[in-house]
């Protein structure tokens, strides 16, 4: 009866063999591909990488991500909104900002020339 043992133990053991084998290879592969450069997962990240020049095919201006760190900036309070919007046939980003004091302030940035628009729309 040792025989039978002996054979489905050595298939065990070579099976063993092969499997760490692969995995020892698998390891030295990965780690001899050199760092992998890490991406940027979060939504807004995202949107601000993919958001650049304008649907229309004008690569100028800037992203809405840049017009909301604009407003916020200038005005110091809280980013209720933003949103694309067309004026004149331009595009603009309105961006609403809840003010220290409780106001609600709505600025409108110009996507292409990156200005702060005055006048109501």
């Amino acid at each position: 009866m040792t025989g039978p043992r002996s054979a489905t133990g050595i298939r065990m053991r070579a099976g063993g063999r092969l499997i760490t084998g692969v995995l020892i290879l698998l390891l030295v592969t990965l780690l001899a591909s050199g760092p992998v450069p890490a991406t940027p997962h979060h939504p807004h990240l995202l949107l601000a990488k993919n958001n650049h020049g304008n649907k229309d095919g004008n690569k100028g201006g800037i992203s809405k991500d840049e017009a909301v760190a604009r407003a916020r900036q200038q005005n110091k309070g809280k980013v209720l909104s933003a949103e694309n919007i067309r004026v004149d046939g331009r595009k603009v980003y309105r961006i609403k900002i809840l003010t220290k004091d409780g106001r609600v302030k709505r600025i409108r940035i110009d996507a292409r020339t990156g200005k702060t628009l005055s006048g109501k729309h």
